[in-house]
């Protein structure tokens, strides 16, 4: 092998990236339409995440070499982080084909139907490539996450075991476990998951995601909403929609009969009030328990910049809208129904 890939190799095993890319650009100097040498590019491209760059040198390799099923692994993967889903799909299919006994393409098959929210296909997907290799860590990760969103927690929790007692020292399998425990209701097990997650690797986003919600699930009130996401993201993007709009039209329509016909004003404005609170506390639920977030000695790192501009925006709007309601309430006491739209809020993640 040419010595720019060696070093290019040697290099992205220490994870060292950009050095990497030096390499594989001084040996395309030379080499300018090498499959081999583009697709390394790309991949080089993707670990930094600099996924739309990762695009032109994936899909020179595959035009230069269509044979190699790599090089279509590669360019799944980069449509696939440039949300491209169909063509990645594409790409997917004509890998699997070439190489039908390759695990990888099982896994990044159960990976895309996690993304597309069909937790059958991740769950056959994850299974298939297990059968073709019972211990790969990822694909029982990915099974475990395909298990909780069909609702077989005590199946993913063997499951999770299982990856752990593979590779004790693997992040991603801590942070599933994690979200394991969440979905059951064990936050304070998921705290200590998540934070071996991080521990073992500082930047690992799903880690952080649910350290977050792991500390927040200890305010009974927040954690009624939690149940809430936890639930709707189980849903597909189809039926969540289906769920929120449903609300919304019975929502109007018990407003129309509260009018329509003041009799069952008792029994209706109980509901219409509920749903108000609930709708409007699936909206703020997030910012405001990232206020609280801030003061937890842990969990204050776990907020990026955004959630930290949102958390002071909502402390902002919760004082001015205390203050306003309080001065309207002493002006004019008195209770109005809003008959503008208002959707209950969606998580997904």
């Amino acid at each position: 092998m040419n010595i720019y890939l060696e070093r290019a190799g040697l290099l992205m095993e220490q994870r060292r990236y950009a050095e990497a890319e030096k390499e594989v650009k001084a040996y395309l100097a030379g080499e300018p339409t090498d499959a081999f040498g583009l697709a390394l590019l790309a991949e080089v491209y993707l670990q930094q995440e600099r996924y739309a760059e990762a695009l032109p040198p994936a899909r020179q390799a595959v035009s230069n070499n269509p044979e190699w099923p790599w090089f279509y692994y590669i360019l799944a993967r980069a449509l696939f982080y440039n949300k491209q889903m169909a063509k990645a799909r594409e790409a997917l299919q004509e890998g699997q084909r070439q190489t039908p006994d390759d695990s990888s393409f099982y896994l990044l098959q159960s990976i895309f139907a996690i993304y597309e929210s069909k937790w059958q296909e991740a769950l056959d997907a994850a299974e298939a490539g297990l059968a073709l290799d019972p211990e790969d860590v990822n694909l029982l990760n990915m099974r475990t996450e395909a298990l909780v969103k069909l609702n077989r927690t005590g199946e993913a929790a063997e499951v999770i075991d299982f990856a752990l007692q593979q590779d004790p020292e693997d992040a991603h399998s801590h942070a599933s476990k994690g979200w394991v425990n969440v979905h059951i209701g064990n936050y304070a097990q998921a705290l200590d998951n998540f934070k071996e997650a991080l521990r073992l690797d500082p930047n690992h986003d799903f880690a952080r995601m649910g350290l977050k919600e792991a500390i927040k699930a200890k305010n009974v009130f927040y954690r009624v909403i939690l149940r809430y996401f936890l639930w709707i993201s189980k849903l597909s993007e189809r039926n969540q929609w289906v769920f929120i709009i449903g609300l919304y039209v019975a929502y109007r329509l018990l407003l129309s009969a509260a009018e329509s016909f003041p009799v069952l004003q008792p029994l209706v404005i109980p509901l219409i009030v509920a749903y108000l609170i609930f709708a409007f506390s699936s909206w703020i639920a997030k910012p405001v328990s990232n206020l609280f977030l801030r003061l937890h000695p842990l969990g204050k790192y776990a907020l990026d910049e955004d959630e930290l501009k949102g958390s002071n925006l909502a402390g902002t709007l919760l004082a001015a809208a205390f203050f306003f309601l309080s001065d309207f309430c002493l002006r004019r006491p008195c209770f109005c129904l809003p008959d503008g739209l208002l959707f209950l809020y969606v998580d997904t993640r």
